[in-house]
């Protein structure tokens, strides 16, 4: 007959080697994703003649996630909606972009990728001079029946930018200059605004003179949009225009 001092031994040491094992339990890593937007925001500034246009492949951490990827040439305003990758977390993750079918890199970012964060990654500035950046997305949904929209400068040559909707005097982004969301995160933050259908003014926010003036924009109740300041200022092929995604359309 086991005495009752040895079963007890036994209990508590079943129970600490299930404390053990239930510690190194690892969680299915297809429940631990990360998503990150990839952007080509680069224009080649070369004649349309003449030139080549940019098309990039695209990769993180060495693993190709897409090919052949072009900067959208249609001047003005560009709306179109690109794929958030899926991907396991991965602390260094590295962003890259690359010359289509070549090792050659246009630019390149280092982030740690966390679980359940959400990023958007851009390729900037002119041939020559192109760099990765990489932002993190707050895709919490909006105040019910809101819309959340951010404002980014990635026109290299276009001076400090107020936003504001045609019609009105409010600045809904005040003072921003080229990539200046790499130096201060607040500027990766949404801001809520009613739903409508508007006309962006991107005034020079010294002069307040009208840099550039969107086509109309149908903005929907509950959704996230994410519009930039692309394109050269002054330059033929690849003017100052904007683009505007749908975080979560």
């Amino acid at each position: 007959m086991i005495n009752k001092r040895t079963s007890l031994l036994t209990i508590i040491f079943c129970g600490c080697l299930l404390l053990t094992f239930s510690g190194c339990v690892k969680k299915d890593p297809e429940s631990s994703i990360t998503q990150v937007l990839l952007v080509p925001l680069s224009p080649n500034t070369v004649p349309a003649t003449t030139r080549a246009l940019i098309s990039c492949d695209f990769s993180i951490n060495g693993n190709l996630y897409a090919t052949q990827v072009g900067y959208n040439t249609t001047a003005g305003t560009v709306r179109y909606t690109l794929p958030y990758y899926t991907l396991e977390p991965k602390a260094g993750s590295i962003i890259a972009y690359n010359v289509a079918g070549k090792p050659n890199n246009y630019g390149s970012v280092t982030k740690d990728l966390e679980e359940d964060k959400v990023y958007s990654s851009f390729l900037i500035d002119t041939i020559g001079s192109t760099k990765a950046v990489i932002v993190n997305d707050n895709l919490d949904d909006p105040t019910p029946g809101k819309v959340k929209i951010r404002f980014f400068h990635f026109s290299p040559n276009a001076p400090a930018l107020d936003v504001v909707i045609q019609g009105t005097t409010a600045k809904l982004f005040a003072n921003r200059v080229y990539n200046d969301q790499a130096a201060n995160a607040a500027y990766e933050s949404f801001i809520e605004i009613a739903p409508g259908t508007y006309t962006f003014l991107f005034n020079n926010a010294t002069t307040g003179a009208i840099e550039y003036t969107t086509s109309a924009q149908i903005l929907l109740p509950d959704r996230i949009y994410t519009m930039a300041a692309r394109g050269v200022k002054g330059n033929v092929t690849s003017p100052l225009g904007a683009w505007v995604y749908p975080n979560k359309p």
